[in-house]
């Protein structure tokens, strides 16, 4: 079991607030995707083709920051492995539970269900889709905590039992969402960072745990 990863003495803490801000400016390239279809002069892209084409950059973005992070600061995000008590999973339960009912609030119902329904029109192709482009977005998610929870611990000595990389998620990715999506939506994926970020903290930051059940809150 590693309880740390990589040697970051000589690493100063702002480069993982770069990081984070890193991760959290990649969301933006599903906006550059609908400003390249306007340039191009095509109408409107097919909600799957949208959805894998928003995935793919988004698992790009992911990856070369992930290679960068290793490469470039020696923190290697795939480093800390943990097994999960029986307590640590009943509270990610927990958590997912709420995050499931809070999303069963405003989609006025199941949002699997719901968006297979309507967003999908009962393609399950198209739906399929729409969970590639969840997961896609999902290890952004997780990058911003993992990386602003290691800059507010180096930089502040933040006790690693607060959920910091949440905190950021929340001030950065869920405060964007109030314009994007008015204020309930803005606080809905506020209340979102910040439980997403108290999933990571008790999974240990283990980073595999964390996408499994990150990605499943945000897909329910």
């Amino acid at each position: 079991m590693i309880s740390d990863v990589g040697n970051t003495k000589k690493i100063q803490p702002i480069e993982f607030l770069w990081l984070g801000l890193y991760a959290f400016a990649g969301f933006s390239v599903e906006l550059i995707l609908g400003i390249i279809v306007n340039l191009l002069g095509i109408e409107e892209l097919s909600k799957g083709l949208n959805s894998i084409l928003t995935g793919l950059l988004w698992f790009a973005v992911s990856y070369l920051l992930i290679h960068y992070s290793k490469k470039k600061f020696d923190f290697d995000v795939f480093a800390v492995k943990h097994k999960l008590t029986v307590q640590k999973f009943l509270v990610i339960l927990i958590l997912i539970v709420m995050i499931t009912i809070a999303t069963f609030i405003g989609f006025n119902g199941f949002k699997p269900l719901v968006e297979f329904k309507n967003g999908s029109q009962g393609n399950i192709i198209t739906y399929l889709l729409q969970i590639f482009y969840y997961l896609g977005e999902s290890a952004l998610i997780v990058l911003c905590i993992s990386f602003g929870q290691r800059f507010s611990e180096k930089q502040f000595s933040i006790s690693k039992n607060i959920p910091s990389g949440g905190l950021f998620l929340a001030i950065t990715w869920g405060v964007t969402h109030i314009f994007l999506q008015g204020i309930s939506g803005g606080l809905f994926t506020i209340f979102f960072s910040i439980l997403a970020g108290i999933i990571y903290i008790n999974c240990e930051k283990d980073f595999k745990w964390s996408y499994l059940f990150i990605a499943i809150a945000f897909i329910l």
